[in-house]
């Protein structure tokens, strides 16, 4: 079986809570046996000849002798080619778990590692602690955060080239494990392979990439008889959108946690947020107007997703963006109570900047302005979502306030990059 490098715990990091270990074992004393059989043999030989034995006798046991031989080696030819074949199985059986589309082939996309594997990891790819092959349909992600004991679970969707996850994107990531190092972060994505983000992992980060299984995740929920006219559905432009979509409310309902966009930069801890969705635009008495789902934070079973998919599934467009996303969710809000099972967060919580204003904060115009904007955001905004649709061809200047977000929240602030 391929070994898989499992990391170490981290001296300094939040440690490592998971690593699996199955060991595989194979045969090998038949062949001794045979061995030892037929030197046996061969010493009765030649004790024969030293007692001076009739030739006929003689040669009676060398036929005897021989043909023994021959049964000794084939029964060994027999356990040797036994023995292929299981290992070739065994090969197979990894190779149907890594060479499903999409998946590396040496990677642990089906392992969930465990604390005695860790404790016998050695740091660097060369580590030899074999995995554990987890048959697809299986839910990783339920195994890995049960194993791993986190604070929090955030998820996150990438569904576009893996050679596009840039340094702004991966600050994301670092972020979100800045001010939450013992979360768990599962990244659903087709096209990242299994150890996209290794260097995390091997500083102790509970953090992997998962295939996004939706007819698992939408098993049982509203948004079942949605999926039912996927290949209908996925011919439309904004398909990509509208299925991160229903990842993330099938995600959560089944989950709970913290939902992100990856256009975001977390500035603060996010463990209180309850049942929370932010306000994108506000009227002139600051009551939410328009709501967005770049950040959604619900408790498993949450009555507000579960309506959501609902709504998902009985209004679905294929041919809007908008209406299936924050449309979504602000159809919803307005004929959901307030309480205990929503909570709308003002503009500052998530959107302090408008996408119609954001591309001044990527420039050094206007100082003053930029200076105030960013000392209150410290104070009062848990994330920043930067509205990658409109930036993402923006390279933020080194006295922007877009600067300052990406580079003071970050893990690997020494990195570069164009677009950070």
């Amino acid at each position: 079986m391929l070994p898989l490098h499992v990391p170490p715990s981290y001296p300094g990091g939040p440690g490592r809570g998971l690593m699996a270990s199955v060991s595989s074992s194979s045969g090998g004393r038949g062949g001794g046996g045979s061995g030892g059989s037929m030197r046996g043999s061969l010493g009765s030989m030649s004790s024969l000849h030293d007692v001076g034995a009739p030739r006929t006798e003689d040669s009676a046991t060398m036929r005897k002798v021989t043909a023994l031989g021959l049964v000794v080696g084939v029964s060994s030819f027999v356990i040797l080619v036994v023995f292929a074949v299981l290992s070739a199985r065994m090969l197979n059986m990894e190779a149907a778990v890594s060479n499903t589309p999409g998946v590396p082939s040496v990677m642990g996309g089906g392992g969930v590692p465990s604390a005695a594997g860790a404790a016998a990891a050695k740091p660097g790819y060369g580590g030899v602690t074999p995995i554990e092959l987890v048959p697809f349909g299986d839910s990783r992600v339920e195994k890995f955060m049960a194993k791993s004991n986190c604070s929090l679970n955030f998820f996150l969707a990438w569904t576009t080239s893996a050679a596009k996850f840039s340094l702004r994107y991966r600050r994301t990531i670092e972020s979100t494990l800045k001010f939450h190092p013992d979360a768990c972060l599962i990244i659903y994505s087709p096209t990242m392979t299994l150890d996209h983000f290794q260097a995390f992992w091997d500083l102790g980060y509970n953090i992997i990439v998962e295939r996004p299984d939706v007819p698992y995740l939408i098993r049982g929920t509203p948004a079942e008889a949605w999926y039912a006219g996927i290949d209908k559905w996925k011919e439309g432009q904004y398909f990509f959108s509208h299925i991160t979509e229903i990842i993330r409310l099938a995600t959560l309902w089944k989950y709970g946690g913290v939902y992100l966009d990856t256009d975001v930069v977390v500035m603060q801890e996010l463990y209180n947020l309850k049942n929370a969705v932010g306000t994108e635009l506000s009227d002139e008495r600051g009551e939410a107007k328009v709501l967005n789902g770049a950040v959604l934070a619900f408790e498993k079973g949450s009555k507000f997703i579960h309506e959501a998919m609902v709504e998902f599934n009985t209004t679905y467009r294929i041919d809007s963006w908008g209406w299936n996303g924050p449309q979504l969710v602000t159809r919803v809000a307005s004929r959901f109570p307030q309480g205990e099972d929503l909570q709308i967060l003002p503009t500052i919580g998530f959107y302090p900047i408008h996408w119609a204003k954001v591309r001044k904060y990527f420039t050094d115009e206007d100082p003053a302005d930029q200076h105030a904007v960013w000392e209150r955001m410290k104070r009062e905004t848990y994330l920043f979502h930067y509205w990658n649709k409109i930036t993402v061809k923006l390279t933020p200047s080194s006295g922007s306030l877009m600067y300052k977000v990406l580079n003071n929240f970050c893990l690997f602030c020494d990195d570069t990059g164009p677009d950070g």
